[in-house]
């Protein structure tokens, strides 16, 4: 007989060197410390080269579920693209026999360096190999960031692009504008819209300035809501031109497309959601990850229930995934969210619903393996504000205090971990509220009802979740995976008679 465990992600949960700015404390968690330090807590490295990505750059929801899923390093959307640009394959990609030749092309970038959603780089290059192509005049249009990338770091970031984009002949900066309304995921087309007729020239723009910029940041503190500004009254997109999105990710860039598409040729970095741009103007198909943590629970025959609210629940379903959609069969269950204007009024979101379900799910002995997402850290963390985090860990912290005594009641176990640090670090090294991910490590905390899971002192990639988690169901792991820290192995009581995965 296979074990019960229930898989808790605490979205963007880190854990800091220090109290000091951070909501996740012992005082803001008392159940998850008190937990971390009787059962063990291993520290997971959930940024940089361990998740994929360039040292030094936080990871993010997205990242941190593929890199769980797949139980191994998954290399990063940014890491294709830069191998691909050095090896050439980027400028032999199928796309550009289309583009060759055109008369404009028109660039859409998320002025970031975090590389997991864009990177200024890469609007660089789509205008180098656009001019190389024989495009005759490349127009790129900027969206700052300050979301993904540090809040103020735009004006070094636009000063690197404007120096490549200078170097490229007849290639130009076209509009500045924030990414509130480029990157609505919300289904606020009225936001999508607007930034449309920004692009197009439809409505009034100021001319771009550092002055103007430095103003705003000065006032706001932060760049994603600073109004549209023209650089080139030329640069304006003009029906039937062909526009490149460069985004490195599809949902903050989909909405954007759809409305695009009605007027425009829209091309992409990355596969729009629902197929709306067609696969021969995609320059990198997105590459689905096998013999990763559903397919073991799957070949097994465990019924994995996915519990998130609507904001993470392509995490637990698409991304933990492994970039795949889930079979039919799969159950599921999508809790309404707060909208994002409403969490500075209610932090605690819809936990008390998501609550609820995964208790019922623990009851229901139909299920042998809960995934589940909570997402308060990670979207009260964008808020940069303490207080709201810190809110936002109280619940979070009395939420996992029901789901483990239920555990406990109905003979589960529980792995806690996190996909990415957020709350735990909410202000800059000036004290200044910051709103973006940390690279702080995060946790992965076993409460097994079948022992076997020492991780005192334990250190490792955000992969090592999934062996830990397929361990606690008394299952072996794929030998694609990493491997169980020493002295950690599958729930004996199961483990007789599974055949060892080849």
């Amino acid at each position: 007989m296979t074990h019960r465990s229930v898989l808790l992600i605490l979205d963007g949960m880190g854990l800091s060197e220090t109290d000091q700015g951070s909501a996740v404390t012992r005082k803001t968690m008392p159940t998850f410390f008190a937990l971390a330090e009787r059962q063990g807590c291993a520290r997971l490295e959930a940024s940089g080269p361990g998740v994929g990505l360039e040292s030094g750059k936080a990871g993010n929801s997205e990242v941190g579920h593929v890199n769980i899923g797949a139980g191994r390093m998954v290399p990063g959307t940014l890491s294709r693209i830069d191998d691909a640009w050095a090896s050439g394959e980027w400028a032999e990609a199928g796309p550009w026999e289309s583009l060759a030749g055109e008369a404009r092309l028109h660039l859409v970038v998320l002025l970031s360096d975090a590389g997991v959603h864009g990177h200024w780089r890469t609007a660089a290059r789509a205008a180098q190999l656009a001019a190389r192509h024989g495009v005759a005049e490349v127009f790129v249009h900027v969206v700052l960031d300050g979301v993904d990338s540090r809040a103020g770091s735009a004006p070094g970031l636009l000063d690197a692009l404007v120096e490549e984009v200078a170097a490229i002949p007849r290639a130009r900066i076209a509009t500045v504008s924030g990414r509130k309304w480029a990157c609505d995921r919300s289904g606020d087309l009225d936001l999508t819209r607007y930034c449309v007729a920004g692009l197009r020239g439809e409505i009034e723009q100021p001319v771009f300035s550092r002055d103007a910029l430095a103003q705003h940041l000065e006032r706001e503190g932060v760049e994603s809501a600073f109004p549209f500004h023209v650089v080139d009254r030329d640069g304006f997109i003009a029906r039937g031109e062909p526009v490149l999105l460069c985004s490195h990710r599809a949902d903050r860039a989909s909405q954007l497309a759809a409305v695009l598409d009605v007027r425009s040729v829209v091309y992409a970095m990355v596969p729009m959601e629902g197929g709306i741009i067609p696969r021969e103007r995609v320059f990198f198909p997105t590459r689905p990850v096998k013999e990763g943590l559903v397919d073991s629970l799957r070949e097994h025959g465990i019924r994995a229930l996915r519990i998130a609210e609507e904001c993470k629940f392509p995490h637990v379903t698409w991304f933990i995934n492994g970039l795949r959609e889930l079979p039919a069969d799969t159950p599921a269950e999508c809790i309404p969210s707060v909208p994002e204007s409403g969490i500075a009024v209610r932090p605690e979101m819809s936990i008390e619903a998501l609550c609820e379900s995964v208790l019922g799910a623990l009851r229901d002995s139909r299920n042998q393996a809960l995934i589940v997402n909570i997402a308060n850290l990670d979207q009260v963390g964008h808020t940069g504000r303490l207080d709201l985090a810190v809110r936002a860990a109280g619940a979070v912290d009395r939420a996992l205090g029901r789901i483990l005594e239920a555990c406990r009641q109905h003979d589960w176990s529980a792995v806690i971990t996190a996909d990415h640090g957020n709350a735990d670090c909410m202000l800059t090294p000036d004290g200044e509220p910051l709103g973006s991910h940390s690279a702080n490590p995060v946790p992965l905390v076993v409460e097994s009802r079948h022992g076997g899971m020492p991780l005192h002192g334990v250190t490792g990639p955000l992969a090592l979740v999934a062996p830990v988690f397929l361990a606690t169901l008394g299952l072996p792991a794929p030998r694609s995976m990493v491997p169980l820290p020493e002295g950690v192995a599958p729930a004996p009581a199961a483990r007789a008679g599974l055949a060892e995965t080849s």
